[in-house]
Parts: structure tokens; sequence; C-alpha cells
């Protein structure tokens, strides 16, 4: 075990198969689900999706990028945190974009099937809220944390319906379209997904860039919440959840508050 690994308590876990979602291309960078083991003896990491649990995976204090001009997301560049996408009984999944340097990005993309990599849980200790209606929004491969959750709410009884909005530069940055329909399908009435395209203009998508206009058409005229629809009082019972960078997030949170949501 790395000298990070048992600092950290990290388990190891077996890459098991490795899904392209998105092509490398001009416009595109790739898209990966990779699905791991669980670790020896365990059933489960314990990652609880809805209460913001993430997965870290630690990049070997030997890993060199093949690129010099390499960075992480993370303040510990040796643990980088991914969302579970999905879990099944006896593997998991971790869905995740290759940056260009990407520091753990790029190592989890070196990674071959059967080899063993480390990892660990970390909680956010985030509390769930009830509530009638959930809005999620997604900026890019965020949505690979906004649908699991979505689904964990629809699991849900109090969650009466989940809005889902993503928003993508291009249809070909987008995936798991067949996840969405089986959703919209398993949960008719209480699931829904609307995609937003910044970079060109599809039928049936919205385009532009996510605004408080856009905010307003996506959830009000679905909930009817807005002040003087028929839904107005329950607005208190409104839930939002926003994925992206901590600009997109804090940008996005102070348009819904302009909307008069204080969840």
């Amino acid at each position: 075990m790395s000298k990070w690994g048992a600092l950290w308590g990290a388990l190891p876990v077996r890459l098991l198969k490795k899904t392209c979602l998105v092509e490398a291309s001009s416009g595109c960078l790739p898209v990966y689900t990779l699905t791991f083991s669980n670790p020896p003896g365990s059933t489960s990491l314990g990652v609880r999706t809805d209460h913001g649990d993430v997965v870290k995976v630690c990049v070997p204090e030997d890993y060199r990028p093949i690129l010099k001009n390499h960075y992480s997301h993370s303040q510990f560049p040796q643990a980088q945190s991914y969302s579970m996408s999905a879990e099944r009984p006896g593997e998991f999944d971790v869905t995740f974009k290759v940056y260009p340097g990407g520091h753990c990005s790029g190592y989890l993309d070196s990674v071959q099937v059967g080899e063993t990599i480390e990892v660990f849980k970390r909680g956010r200790a985030l509390q769930r809220r009830p509530g009638k209606h959930v809005g999620i929004i997604a900026y890019g491969v965020g949505i690979a944390e906004a649908f699991p959750v979505a689904k964990a709410e629809l699991e849900k009884k109090d969650a009466e319906h989940v809005k889902l909005l993503w928003a993508s530069k291009t249809m070909g940055d987008t995936f798991w379209h067949e996840q969405f329909s089986a959703a919209c399908q398993r949960y008719p009435g209480r699931f829904s997904i609307a995609t937003i395209l910044s970079s060109e203009q599809q039928e049936g998508f919205l385009h532009g860039r996510i605004n408080g206009q856009t905010l307003s058409d996506v959830f009000d005229a679905s909930w009817r919440t807005a002040h003087g629809e028929e839904n107005e009082a329950d607005r208190d019972r409104v839930r939002f959840l926003v994925v992206g960078t901590k600009k997109m997030m804090d940008d996005t949170e102070m348009m819904l508050r302009q909307l008069g949501y204080h969840w």
C-alpha cells in the first residue's frame, strides 16, 4: 500500500471494465466509466450518494502524467474526489472526464483492466432535507454526480417530482440518454430532464447558457410554483442541488435566490 493510502485508510479495488461514453475529438474531451470491484471482504464502500459522499482516488507517488503542465482539482494532489455514478452487488462505477494534463484523471485513464488502485470514502456530513419538488442543475460532467442523486431522490416518497437540468456544450458531450429514458419510464410524472446546449442548436434542446429566465422556465413552469401561480404555496417545499465548478455553483445559487428560492 502507498504512503498516502496507508495514511487515509484506503482499500484496494480492481478495475473490471472501462467504458467510453464520449470519444475524444477536436471539440470534445473523452469521458469514461470505470467499473471497479468492491474491496476484498467488503460488500460496499458505504458511499451515500444522496448525502454527498464521494470516492477518493489515491494517485501513486511515482505517477507522472505524460504532459508536463499537469494539474489537480484537489487540495490534496495525491487524492482526488469522484462521485460514485452507480453501485451494484460486488462493484461500483466512477465516471470521469479526462482533462489535458489532469493529474488524477490522467492516472485513472492509464489504469488497465485487471489492475488495482486505492480508494477510500469521504463523507460530507450533509443532511438531506425533505421536500416536494427537487431541482438539480448539472454543468458538464457534473451529471455524473447529479443523476445518481436524482435517482436516489426518486426512491424516496416525499419527492413528488425531480427535475434535472443539464448544461453541456454540444450533443457530442452528452451521454446516458438510455438511462434518462429508462428513468422517465420507471417514474412517469415524477422525473423529467431538460438539456441546454451552449455551442449548438438542436431540436428538442434548449440553447444558450443558464440564466435566471432559464431556471424560471425549467423549474417554475414544471411545478407552477412561481409567484401568482397555483402552486406558489409549495415554494418552501422546493429543494435544489447545483453541481459544477465553484463559480458555476455560486452564480446559479444567486440566480435561484433572485427568483425567490431560499432552500
